[in-house]
């Protein structure tokens, strides 16, 4: 295994970095060489990213790299996407997915026009979520008509960013399988459903496995970097397809959550699901790294955690997240709860919890580590209870892999074990960057089967198992949690 240099950048909702991994043919060792906020902003009531903001702080991450780089890789969330003209110019800035005009009625509408959910998920293998690019798409063609009419291409946002890199066109298989535009089962773009929702077929480009070279940076921002002879390599484009990519299981088979500011439960497996039941209960096909499928659950995640610290911080109490579980810790376990996907919107989070648990009966927290100790609670139930929807198609032995940012949270792993009654297994905290890092090695050669893959992560990040405590508590629990929607 040759020895190798590669930087990934990993863009969170909320944040992102640059992250240099040194692999010395055994090893890798990851350095945090940048680290960014960002967020969307509101224009004219709609959210957007600030793409060009979010690639000067890339090209600040290239610049701080004193080592000659073999690549560079890019993953980002799903489902939002940049337009470009046929001249190659941008097209606005990119919508955000929390926009608030992504809402339920503009699902249903589209829904409508294409003929239903059912029909949407036999065509792509992928759950209905008001945030879709495919919502998206059909909210702007009808409401900002003359963005749509000037569209020549969609590049969902990893490869929307390796274009403004290196001026490459191209659409990889895991962060397509996000848009709800791509039928899973024959690998290629839904072109029955992209005509009924009068979307034009040039907007979809060729689609190809993460590994791909794709040349060059530009000049101008190679010689602006000073690294001119940096390639970039597609990585997994989808943030939690690098996240499972990082999952130490040896078997290819096996059951991940990606722990972090959205929570994503799934399976890794060689078919696609189907049936009532995967429509019903929100089940998408996504895709892995390696072209397979990862049918997934998006759950919102520590998000509430984020939301609550910077209430916190606006009443002048500045806690860090470690200080909040350890708050949290002190609280008497399981007195109330909520329902996590209730909680999408940025808000007063405080006052939504309380007024939420006095709305259903229950006692109110009203302490900030009770506050905490509820989201980190209901969370766990939140993921008994997709892991119940999922146990069915589990023919492996019962344990659940977490890695991402998550995973550091140890209050969080033991109540997700405690809930699920199954065995806990952390994997690496930077599960994306790392992902994203096994994948560019692959594609440069420095390794080439699984068992490679997973005795370089095995060297690389340690791992932590928690077992299930307090069962009949957490039965308990989960059966009023059920209630909670009842």
């Amino acid at each position: 295994m040759a020895a190798k240099n590669v930087l990934a950048f990993d863009l969170g909702a909320s944040s992102g970095r640059g992250m240099l991994a040194r692999f010395d043919g055994k090893k890798v060792t990851l350095e945090e060489v940048h680290r960014f906020p960002h967020n969307f902003s509101i224009l004219n009531g709609h959210a957007y990213w600030n793409v060009l903001s979010l690639m000067d702080e890339m090209k600040k991450g290239m610049q701080l790299c004193r080592e000659e780089l073999s690549g560079v890789g890019f993953d980002t969330w799903g489902v939002d996407c940049g337009l470009i003209d046929k001249e190659g110019n941008m097209l606005a800035l990119p919508g955000s997915y929390r926009d608030v005009v992504l809402d339920d009625a503009n699902m249903a509408e589209a829904l409508e026009k294409i003929g239903g959910e059912e029909y949407a998920f036999e065509q792509t293998g992928i759950a209905s979520l008001a945030y879709n690019t495919l919502y998206k798409l059909y909210y702007m063609k009808k409401n900002m008509p003359s963005i749509m009419e000037s569209a020549d291409k969609m590049l969902l946002m990893p490869n929307f960013i390796e274009y403004l890199f290196s001026g490459a066109i191209h659409t990889e298989y895991s962060i397509a399988s996000t848009t709800q535009l791509y039928d899973m089962r024959e690998k290629r773009w839904a072109k029955s459903l992209i005509q009924k929702i009068g979307l034009p077929e040039k907007l979809f480009t060729p689609v190809d496995l993460a590994g791909k070279d794709l040349g060059l940076l530009r000049r101008e921002v190679a010689k602006e970097v000073g690294q001119e002879q940096l390639h970039i390599i597609s990585a997994p484009g989808h943030d939690t397809a690098c996240a499972v990519a990082a999952v130490p299981a040896k078997d290819e088979e096996f059951t991940f959550l990606s722990s972090g500011t959205w929570s994503l439960m799934g399976i890794s497996v060689g078919k696609l699901l189907e049936g009532t039941s995967i429509i019903r209960d929100k089940i998408s096909n996504e895709g892995t790294a390696d072209g397979g499928y990862r049918p997934t659950v998006n759950i919102i995640g520590l998000w509430m955690n984020q939301e609550l610290r910077r209430n916190f911080a606006a009443q002048g109490k500045k806690y860090s997240f470690v200080e909040m579980t350890n708050l949290a810790q002190k609280e008497k376990p399981l007195q109330s709860f909520i329902e996590p996907d209730d909680f999408m919107q940025p808000g007063d989070y405080p006052t939504k919890i309380r007024e939420y648990c006095k709305n259903t009966g229950q006692k109110i927290p009203e302490t900030d580590g009770a506050l905490v100790r509820c989201v980190l609670e209901s969370l766990a139930l939140k993921y008994r209870q997709v892991y119940d929807t999922l146990r069915s198609f589990v023919t492996w032995e019962e344990k659940l892999y977490i890695v991402g940012g998550g995973s550091q949270n140890e209050l969080l792993n033991q109540f997700t074990a405690n809930a699920l009654g199954i065995p806990v297994i952390t994997g690496a905290s930077e599960a994306t960057a790392v992902g994203n890092v096994m994948s560019q090695l692959k594609a440069l050669g420095a390794y080439h089967t699984r068992e490679e893959k997973c005795e370089i992560l095995a060297a690389s990040f340690g791992t932590e198992e928690f077992l299930p405590k307090e069962q009949d508590a957490w039965q308990e629990a989960y059966e009023r949690f059920r209630s909670l929607g009842q």
